[in-house]
């Protein structure tokens, strides 16, 4: 291969990986609402935190039932005293003791008749070691500690608790799914309706921008006023200014769908869906006629579970009344035979821990914790009215946002008909420039209102919607 095959095959290989890497930068991923929605609930930051809440609440649970199972605890402890006591030593002349006692007891046997036996019986203790200063000063010890709780009513209370507090985080776990899934809808809503806002300005900018040119040349002619071409320009620029407007309006309310999804904001999507499709997915006529359930309300649900663990708390402070009761078994090795230890080798016990007398401390934090229930329940009559009063305004403003996009949806198909056989009069010459201008404007001012009435009713659905989970 000569070296202009060789340049090129590299120029060719060269051109086919940057199309590649062109191409998979332009790549985007198109996404209907529904999938916004579950990969809002894989990857949005606020699911993943209240699904780590969740676990944490289950380590709880077993770090409170662990309590209550046997524990095993061990402690190797070494020593060594710089100068022997003198206690110690007189301690351990007493080791030749034994022989000592052996040898009377032999002696006072031989003395007496064969008839007493009161003599004799000491055993002999053997040959005695000395022991050394040194040995007596060092010290190693291994103890081994098992310890079984029997019985405490704080631990009873707490284990409740810790799955009372797991219901809690369960519940945390739908309200925030519940508030991301309005969220993201709302987002995507928008989205949509700034997309095909910006689809029709362009329609409209660029339909203005061919007018304009056609009376310039028609100016030139002699056959237009020039007032009529510098108001045709005027209007070009409103509309330009409005295009520039909705352009940055498409890019905050993408960037703004990606945050509620967790998506890198750097992510290139386009969005499946149109304003026809989402409002015909709407449930409208089923929701309107669906009752408000304060037992299946996530933010009734989760003061309920708040009153459970506040009814707990009043358990526990009682509880501080009753004995805390625990048997445990030490065994301690000692390695240095030579040292003086008057620690058993094994010791089996019980321990009762009676609280006695607290100066009526105990008495205020259980009338504290029975004040908190009381709040409490407040909160919930208070929060029931309150929903009971939000559901009927969600629902009333749901009906009068329906009704209120048939009104502006009929009133933009009317002003785009006035519109369009306005541009053809224009055209023929029978309409002046300022009479399209207005015909155009009145066009758009209709248009804003039926994406605005879109976007409120959309946005009082996600929240009637969320009423009734």
């Amino acid at each position: 291969m000569n070296m202009n095959n060789k340049l090129t095959l590299l120029l060719s290989l060269f051109v086919l990986l940057t199309q590649g890497l062109q191409a998979q930068k332009n790549s985007s991923t198109q996404l209907s609402l529904k999938q916004a929605q579950e990969y809002a609930l894989k990857n949005s930051p606020l699911i993943k935190n209240a699904t780590i809440d969740l676990e944490t609440a289950k380590q709880k649970i077993w770090e409170t039932t662990s309590i209550g199972l046997p524990q095993i605890n061990g402690k190797v402890a070494g020593s060594y005293m710089l100068a022997l006591p003198d206690k110690i030593k007189e301690f351990s002349s007493l080791n030749s003791l034994g022989l000592w006692m052996y040898n009377a007891d032999q002696a006072l046997k031989g003395l007496v008749p064969s008839s007493n036996q009161n003599f004799g019986r000491v055993p002999n203790p053997g040959p005695t070691t000395t022991v050394s200063d040194a040995d007596q000063k060092w010290g190693l010890t291994l103890d081994i500690t098992v310890s079984q709780l029997l019985f405490s009513g704080s631990y009873l209370v707490g284990l409740q608790a810790s799955r009372t507090f797991k219901q809690l985080s369960e519940v945390a776990i739908t309200k925030s799914e519940n508030d991301l899934m309005e969220a993201v809808t709302n987002a995507y809503f928008i989205c949509v309706i700034a997309q095909e806002n910006k689809m029709v300005i362009d329609s409209i900018y660029l339909t203005t921008s061919k007018i304009l040119n056609e009376i310039k040349e028609i100016q030139k002619e002699g056959l237009m006023e020039e007032t009529d071409v510098d108001q045709m320009q005027l209007t070009l620029t409103n509309i330009q200014n409005t295009k520039e407007m909705i352009d940055r309006q498409c890019e905050v309310a993408l960037n703004l769908l990606k945050y509620q999804m967790g998506m890198d904001l750097k992510d290139q999507i386009e969005l499946k869906d149109n304003t026809d499709q989402l409002i015909g997915q709407l449930n409208a006529e089923v929701l309107v006629q669906k009752n408000l359930n304060l037992n299946n309300q996530v933010d009734y649900r989760m003061l309920e579970v708040q009153e459970k663990m506040a009814i707990l708390n009043v358990k526990l402070q009682k509880s501080t009344f009753l004995p805390d009761v625990a048997a445990f078994y030490n065994h301690q090795e000692n390695f240095n035979k030579n040292s003086f230890s008057f620690t058993p080798p094994n010791v089996l016990g019980l321990s009762v821990n009676i609280p006695i007398f607290g100066s009526g401390q105990k008495f205020s934090r259980i009338n504290q914790a029975n004040l908190s229930v009381e709040k409490i329940k407040n909160g919930k009559q208070q929060l029931s009215m309150g929903l009971q009063t939000q559901f009927s305004d969600a629902r009333s403003s749901f009906i009068t946002s329906m009704n209120k996009y048939q009104t502006n949806k009929q009133a933009r198909d009317l002003a785009y008909k006035i519109y369009s056989r306005s541009l053809i009069k224009y055209k023929e010459g029978i309409l002046t420039s300022l009479e399209l201008a207005q015909a155009q404007s009145q066009y758009l001012q209709a248009q804003t209102n039926y994406y605005s009435s879109i976007i409120e009713m959309s946005s009082s659905y996600s929240k009637l919607e969320k009423l009734l989970k």
